[in-house]
């Protein structure tokens, strides 16, 4: 898995551009962010006995492969050039502890790097580093913000597998929706 400390270069591009990086902590998303929507597996929002019928652990595993497919795909669009937000403030002991004993060894390894170093941004450098991302937000165990310069565009993990996906463009918007829908999700508003 690799994942490079963003330099102070590419910080200070992103900054620019997206203006801020817990992006999930924003009231009025659509201040900065002209085009917006959620990424989920059903088209519409659920009602609250449908969402306790259907909604859960294995709900979450039988929808992982299209949520890491769907950035996957996004990633290679983006020319690999995709960076997330480690918000480390976020995450206490005991919440550490629970998160690293859900993951594998390697994994382990790899998370508990991510929280060696204060600065909180890091560009993805190849699959399998989005892949193990992703599924740390599909599992509800670490929500990871990502950042796709290329598409001016942001996609949050989130709860219930619904990510906000926030665009300052209608191209990205639009590029997003397309590969969100080939992967078999939707991107409802």
């Amino acid at each position: 898995m690799e994942l490079l400390l963003a330099t102070n270069y590419e910080v200070n591009v992103l900054h620019s551009k997206f203006k801020k990086f817990n992006v999930h902590l924003l009231e009025e998303p659509s201040k900065l962010y002209d085009f917006s929507g959620i990424m989920d597996v059903f088209d519409r929002v659920l009602n609250e006995e449908e969402a306790s019928e259907l909604l859960g652990r294995s709900h979450n595993l039988q929808h992982i492969a299209k949520f890491v497919s769907t950035l996957r795909n996004l990633f290679y669009i983006a020319e690999k050039e995709v960076y997330v937000h480690v918000n480390k403030k976020a995450v206490g002991k005991e919440k550490l502890k629970f998160i690293l004993s859900c993951l594998n060894r390697k994994e382990t390894k790899f998370f508990r790097k991510l929280f060696s170093d204060n600065k909180g941004i890091y560009k993805i450098g190849d699959d399998e580093a989005l892949a193990f991302l992703t599924k740390l937000s599909v599992n509800e165990l670490y929500f990871v913000d990502f950042f796709f310069p290329s598409l001016d565009t942001v996609i949050i993990g989130n709860y219930d597998l619904s990510f906000p996906v926030y665009s300052k463009t209608v191209i990205g918007f639009n590029m997003c929706k397309e590969i969100v829908e080939e992967n078999g999700l939707f991107i409802r508003q």
